[in-house]
């Protein structure tokens, strides 16, 4: 699934540090593998991209850092929650699911 990159790129254009890396899951990871990150948001909304997002960024996250899952309470995105679930089935982190329909986990 792809998104509309000019609306993407007008609702963030008062933020310049945003960085745009176009293109594929996982593929496009490499480009910041050697980054540490601090908040990773996660909404493509299905299980394989969720998980590979998942596998690369939770080594990368900061101690206190937080990955939210976009879509992890909808019954409309059942794979991001499944993938959420699975990954975090043993690790110390625990989901917090919000009323939102978001979920989101901060990194011990």
């Amino acid at each position: 699934m792809a998104s509309d990159e000019a609306m993407i790129r007008e609702t963030l254009r008062a933020f310049d540090y945003v960085v745009y890396h176009k293109g594929w899951i996982p593929e496009k990871f490499q480009e910041v593998k050697d980054r540490r990150f601090s908040f990773v948001h996660i909404d493509v909304d299905l299980y394989q991209p969720t998980l590979d997002s998942l596998a690369f960024f939770y080594p990368r996250t900061t101690s206190g850092g937080i990955i939210l899952s976009d879509d992890y309470g909808f019954i409309t995105c059942p794979g991001q929650k499944k993938a959420m679930d699975s990954f975090f089935s043993d690790k110390p982190e625990e989901i917090v699911a919000l009323p939102t329909g978001q979920g989101f986990v901060i990194k011990k």
